[in-house]
């Protein structure tokens, strides 16, 4: 039985028949088969969920942290991690940064609501319809208690748009969702944004309420719609504070980009405030304007947010990512603004976890994303909140800009700790805002306590599982229950560390004074541990004590004061607070001016520049040394980093001719320098080949392209097995050549690819009235065209106008002129007009250019009015023609049809006038 004591009374909570389980939370899928698993602190890695998204996913567990299911808004895989028999088709998409969220249906102990966000564009699926905001109820009961979508209940829609809009109708929401309690403790508001609009449903006993709660607020950013019909506007993160005080959105852009004005230096960050009772949002606020934010985050306590951002160039392209901290309860939000990192990595997802640390997704571009990284302490101010950037390996699978999303409030009955080194005395402290008149701890270790503020003194290192039972009006909430580490000091080397540096590389030789990197003591000092350290240097131990934030410490590239100068390295892990100091001698030695070396690589792309295999120098240098014990060569682009043992360059090094920097320890001590002279040697330029002949022209020679001299000095290895620079071939074909330089040892390679130029075809000569196009077999290009006269001037165009009505002949030819075809036709030309009056000019109406000898048949071609009537039919071979009589009367001016069929079966309909 648990027996709790009464600390404050002035709460009443009226009904609380629903609350949340942090535990919900406590299995997280995402990225590409990446997973977490909060059940333990430090976190597991998890390798066997089957997600793959770039974005959006969600996931739950049971109150005890048992994994249900998880979502990337498309499919749902239940905890066996196979596909629900009804799991598949949801209305969600892995590029929508909020894809879905799961929804615990209040009341119902085994149902659960997904509500999934479509792309709000057509990027990639032009035909696919925009199916917006849809939800779907899933039972776990179902499919022998994995649990299904029930049947009927699946992809149910969400107005989050102006209907009568036709623009809003089609494109219908951004890609932003969250969720947060309602005030009254069984209720859930469903929360998402589109244009200038929050909409917020609420979910209670009896389902979803699709009539939203809608906010009109100042900010309308969209739909703005690229040339790729992509809603630009729709990008970033949605969410709302855990205690359901505060809502902040993210719009990565608010505008298109163009040349001076790319559309993601565009970008807003807004806060506003919610009001969990009503559904209301109101007081908008702008914090960060004209960048692109993306994720967001609240810390546990709701004071503070934090959110990333990229910085990119004008032709989009990402130069640096920020994640920044704001402190809510100031009245100037935005000037509180503080980095909490810089760094390369995209700007991705922020979210909370149970072990009250937020953990930001993203990946450096164009690689992989196989970290996470943490703010351990998001209810600090500043660099107090201690982030280790990308400090959660992945076991290899990856993370890419998403996180899964959960009800925010599953994160407000919290608590805070400190001094957690073995020996302090641990100190607890309850920071939520939630009514609650009676606690009680029980930390982990047999030890409990009814105190609100208790302290804590553990006998032993270790992890210990940390609960709290906070209760109101005889009513309890969920325990929060957090895992934390009773750490010891990292373990260090016994004595004073001498770290001795060659003293030749300055003005004053042999002075006992040069220039250190302190961080080479680093290693050595803490025993080569692989675990996560921080060294920081001070002059005196006073110093490393007082330093309680870490911050004012020597820079690692020091010069010292005086021969032997003593100096101590504070040393501390994960716990700044648990470390230990070890005095650091700064000793130098006489170092020996060594050989200078040479290295020529080739220059294959006739850049001027080589890749260098700086490991051939290494072993030159150890072999010739012939030195007792461990040696090791380092090499470095300048005298100063060589001489401190900083910015070592890879032992493959793409360089132009330049002098290198080498530096020798000996038994880990500075033993001497020298250099390292690298040049290029330019190799021939050569190219891929390809060639066109005609079939009589094989057989033929190929070569490399170098010249006589020149090519005496290289090796030559064809695929056809010979090995000279011009070989005969006598077929068409690919044939590939590598080129080696047998001085150094590299090599270049080429293809020559040889095509027999094959005799046209045609396929049809299409005629309209007097003009032609001819049809080949293949494509136009590599042939040309004549009318009439083989010998005459040809045309790259397979179109020709204005012929004369007649009897023709086409020729074609490839242009190498390896073959030319021919084939004749016929131009029939039909009279625009005729004028019947007796003049001798078009006094009646026939077709010309019908060649009489192709058509032995009888032909007839047949003349209507307007209406169709047929006025006159004559051959048009054996007679004048029409004379515009109808039963011997002239017939009005106006205009005739004709129609002419060809014994061929060709067609020919027109029409033409009738002028007095």
């Amino acid at each position: 039985m648990r027996i709790s004591i009464r600390i404050s009374i002035g709460f009443i909570l009226l009904c609380c028949n629903f609350l949340f389980a942090q535990k919900e939370s406590a299995n997280w899928y995402f990225g590409e088969k990446a997973g977490l698993s909060f059940n333990t602190e430090p976190p597991t890695v998890m390798t066997n969920g089957q997600l793959v998204t770039n974005e959006g996913c969600a996931t739950i567990s049971d109150k005890n942290g048992n994994l249900l299911f998880y979502t990337d808004g498309v499919s749902v895989w239940n905890r066996r991690h196979q596909k629900m028999p009804n799991g598949t088709g949801l209305l969600g998409h892995s590029s929508s940064t909020e894809s879905a969220i799961i929804i615990p249906k209040p009341g119902a102990s085994n149902s659960y609501y997904v509500f999934t966000i479509d792309k709000p564009s057509y990027y990639l699926t032009e035909d696919e319809p925009i199916d917006g905001i849809n939800y779907s109820e899933i039972d776990m009961t179902l499919d022998g208690g994995y649990g299904d979508i029930v049947a009927g209940e699946k992809s149910i829609h969400l107005v989050t748009y102006d209907a009568s809009s036709p623009i809003q109708k089609e494109y219908k929401s951004s890609e932003k969702i969250t969720a947060v309690s309602h005030s009254n403790g069984t209720s859930i508001w469903v929360i998402t944004f589109f244009m200038n609009k929050f909409y917020a449903f609420e979910v209670d006993g009896n389902g979803v309420n699709t009539s939203p709660v809608i906010s009109t607020v100042n900010e309308a950013v969209g739909p703005l719609i690229d040339k790729n019909k992509i809603n630009i506007s729709a990008i970033g993160y949605l969410k709302v504070s855990p205690n359901g005080k505060k809502i902040a959105i993210a719009h990565s852009s608010t505008r298109l980009g163009n040349e001076r004005s790319s559309a993601k230096k565009s970008g807003k960050l807004l806060i506003y405030d919610f009001n969990n009772s009503t559904g209301k949002v109101t007081n908008e606020k702008l914090i960060l304007n004209n960048e692109y934010p993306y994720g967001l985050e609240f810390s546990p306590n709701s004071k503070l947010l934090y959110a990333t951002s990229g910085i990119y160039n004008k032709n989009d392209g990402l130069d640096k990512s920020y994640i920044y901290q704001y402190d809510l309860g100031s009245s100037n939000i935005s000037g509180t603004k503080k980095i909490i990192n810089e760094s390369d990595n995209v700007p991705g997802a922020l979210q909370l976890a149970i072990n009250g640390k937020i953990y930001r997704a993203g990946y450096k571009v164009s690689a992989d994303g196989t970290h996470l990284s943490v703010i351990n302490k998001p209810n600090e101010i500043g660099n107090a909140s201690i982030y280790s950037h990308n400090s959660v390996f992945l076991e290899g699978k990856f993370a890419t800009l998403g996180l899964p999303p959960f009800i925010q409030s599953i994160f407000k009955y919290t608590f805070d700790f400190k001094n957690l080194c073995y020996g302090d005395t641990t100190e607890f402290e309850i920071t939520t805002e939630d009514p609650y008149d009676t606690a009680e701890w029980d930390f982990g270790d047999g030890s409990t306590s009814n105190d609100a503020s208790p302290t804590h003194q553990y006998a032993m290192p270790g992890n210990y599982t940390v609960t709290l039972y906070l209760s109101t009006a005889g009513r309890n909430y969920d325990p929060l229950i957090k895992q934390i580490t009773i750490s010891e000091p990292p373990q260090v080397i016994n004595g004073t560390y001498e770290l001795s540096q060659c003293d030749s590389f300055d003005n004053n030789p042999n002075d006992g004074q040069t220039t250190y990197n302190l961080s080479n003591a680093n290693a050595d000092i803490t025993l080569n541990t692989t675990d996560f350290i921080n060294v920081n240097y001070y002059h005196s131990i006073t110093e490393a004590e007082n330093d309680s934030l870490n911050l004012d410490y020597i820079n690692p590239i020091y010069r010292n004061t005086q021969p032997n100068e003593l100096l101590y390295a504070k040393v501390f892990g994960i716990v700044p607070e648990c470390y230990n100091i070890v005095p650091i001698e700064l000793t130098t030695s006489t170092s020996s001016n060594l050989s200078t070396y040479t290295q020529q690589a080739c220059d294959l792309d006739d850049t001027g520049t080589a890749i260098f295999d700086l490991s051939e120098v290494r072993a030159n240098i150890i072999s010739n040394l012939n030195l007792p014990g461990i040696t090791e060569v380092s090499f470095y682009k300048n005298q100063q980093d060589a001489s401190i043992g900083t910015n070592g360059i890879a032992d493959f090094y793409e360089s132009s001719t330049a002098s290198l920097y080498y530096r020798v320890e000996h038994n880990n001590e500075c033993y001497g320098g020298g250099i390292v002279e690298i040049s290029t040697k330019a190799f021939p330029v050569i190219q891929d080949q390809e060639i066109d002949i005609c079939a009589s022209e094989f057989p033929i020679e190929i070569s490399s392209g170098l010249n006589t001299p020149l090519s005496t000095l290289y090796n030559y290895q064809w695929n056809t097995n010979q090995e000279t620079n011009t070989i005969t071939v006598y077929q068409p074909g690919l044939y590939e050549l590598r080129v080696t330089d047998p001085t150094l040892d590299c090599e270049k390679t080429i293809q020559v690819k040889v095509n027999q130029i094959e005799p046209p075809y045609i396929n049809n000569i299409k005629i309209d009235d007097r003009n032609i196009e001819v049809i080949l077999s293949a494509p136009i290009d590599g042939y040309e065209f004549s009318v009439d006269n083989q010998f005459d001037t040809f045309q790259a165009s397979n179109q020709f106008e204005g012929l004369e009505p007649g009897n023709h002949t086409l020729f074609v030819r490839d242009i190498n002129n390896c073959t030319t075809i021919s084939q004749e036709f016929s131009i029939i030309g039909f009279p625009h007009f005729f004028t019947p009056n007796n003049d001798g000019a078009n006094d009646t109406w026939n077709i010309y250019g019908l060649d009489d000898t192709n058509f032995l048949q009888t032909i007839h071609i047949y003349i209507y009015d307007r209406y169709g009537k047929l006025i006159n039919s004559f051959n048009p071979l054996n007679s004048n023609g029409w004379n515009g009589k109808y039963h011997g009367q002239l017939m009005p001016p106006d205009d005739y049809w004709y129609y002419l069929k060809l014994p061929n079966a060709k067609e020919y309909k027109g029409h033409f006038s009738l002028k007095i």
